[in-house]
């Protein structure tokens, strides 16, 4: 952890390249550690930006709406929503019961369900996109540091990426299909797009360790 502050805390300089000898130049006097936490940073920039456009594709395609329905008699449900919730934005689980003995003879006798409620507001699009970018930021960085741990070669630092996306999309996604009812389908195509995030980010993170690893050498 204290790793991971110390690299939020790291400003990147001005890096050029000398063509005559082909390699990296660092101004000023620099550390084995700083140079470290600069190719860190910059490779998890890459893979964020590669994890942004691979998500932005994604969720234009028809993938991201594999497993979703419209709801019948939508405009009376809705209107039923907005005069029982008002204004109170919140995450819904029904039926609500006391207890585990309650909850069972709810959960036989009524239909159950989850409702991310949020009552009516003006879209907040660029908000919304700023904080995806910085997630994606947080989770490239940390697969940067795995990475550059391991110090592979390009196609075994692409299959740990694979690897950590793998678990991100079981752990979320299957977990959701198997206590809240997700459809199968899209608790798929979810997971897939999950994981295809991190493969993109490995490929960005691998071929710019590998460049820069050639050029400071």
């Amino acid at each position: 952890m204290r790793f991971v502050a110390e690299l939020a805390c790291t400003r990147v300089p001005a890096v050029s390249l000398d063509t005559s000898q082909n390699k990296l130049n660092f101004p000023g006097k620099r550390t084995a550690g700083e140079l470290m936490k600069m190719r860190i940073l910059i490779a998890g920039l890459l893979g964020a930006i590669a994890m942004f456009i691979w998500a932005t594709i994604a969720h234009l395609s028809p993938l991201a709406s594999i497993g979703l329905k419209s709801m019948p008699n939508e405009a009376a449900v809705m209107q039923d929503l907005q005069q029982g919730l008002g204004a109170n934005r919140g995450l819904y689980f029904f039926p609500h019961a006391a207890g585990m003995r309650d909850d069972a003879k709810a959960l036989a006798a009524s239909p159950t369900g989850i409702i991310a409620y949020n009552p009516p507001t003006a879209p907040a699009m660029g908000r919304q996109l700023s904080i995806e970018f910085a997630l994606e930021l947080i989770e490239s960085i940390l697969t940067a540091i795995v990475i550059a741990a391991v110090a592979a070669g390009f196609g075994r630092s692409v299959a740990i990426a694979a690897v950590i996306g793998a678990i991100a999309g079981i752990s979320t996604n299957f977990s959701y299909w198997n206590w809240y009812g997700f459809s199968l389908d899209y608790t798929v195509a979810n997971a897939f797009i999950e994981l295809m995030k991190f493969v993109f980010a490995g490929v960005a993170i691998a071929a710019f360790l590998a460049w820069w690893s050639r050029k400071a050498a």
